[in-house]
């Protein structure tokens, strides 16, 4: 009898802690502010990108020269030549382009035309044109796509120290928007990130 009761009080000891284990590893799952500040880590974050994009788009459309071609109503094409990360930050540079793309679609005052989507447009005209799928009518003419004049493009670069005490992060991002035709530099924008973190009490 004896010999039962320790039998079945470890059983019940087994199935807690297995109960138990099986919702530690169910975490629970809320959403929160994606604008919000993260300082989760000292590494390159969401706050960073919203950061970035909004400085780069401010510093871009209240630029004098950007103002003198976009005057009278006029929205100069752009193209993204793309952001090449220089850092040791792991950066979906994509991400931070779109964000920036993005918002000055949104300020009314340009016109991108997407330059990694040509294959695919390429491919679209000739399934048009030599498949015999598509009414004629219908068709998209060739050669009539508008040109970009301009083209936005940057680098990120960082500087990342440590010390038994204290991590430090140092990123700078750069953007220019060239003129394609002149091949002049009609604007450039810089902003830089600092953060720094405390050594934790058992490691970083």
């Amino acid at each position: 009898m004896m010999s039962m009761m320790k039998t079945l009080s470890l059983s019940a000891m087994i199935a807690s802690a297995l109960a138990l284990a099986g919702c530690s590893s169910n975490p629970t799952v809320s959403y929160v502010d994606p604008n919000a500040v993260s300082n989760t880590t000292i590494n390159y974050s969401s706050t960073d990108l919203q950061t970035i994009s909004a400085k780069m788009v401010d510093e871009m459309t209240s630029s004098p020269l950007v103002a003198r071609i976009t005057a009278n109503g006029n929205m100069p094409i752009i193209f993204i030549g793309g952001m090449q990360n220089n850092s040791d930050q792991q950066i979906d540079t994509k991400a931070l382009t779109d964000a920036i793309s993005t918002r000055l679609i949104q300020s009314g005052k340009f016109q991108f035309v997407d330059m990694s989507q040509v294959d695919a447009v390429k491919a679209q005209y000739q399934y048009q044109q030599k498949s015999g799928m598509v009414d004629p009518q219908q068709e998209v003419s060739m050669g009539k796509q508008v040109g970009a004049r301009y083209m936005l493009y940057g680098d990120i670069s960082s500087i990342n120290q440590r010390n038994s005490s204290q991590q430090s992060l140092y990123m700078q991002v750069t953007m220019k928007l060239l003129d394609i035709q002149s091949g002049l530099i009609v604007w450039q924008g810089e902003k830089q990130i600092s953060k720094t973190a405390q050594q934790k009490t058992f490691g970083w």
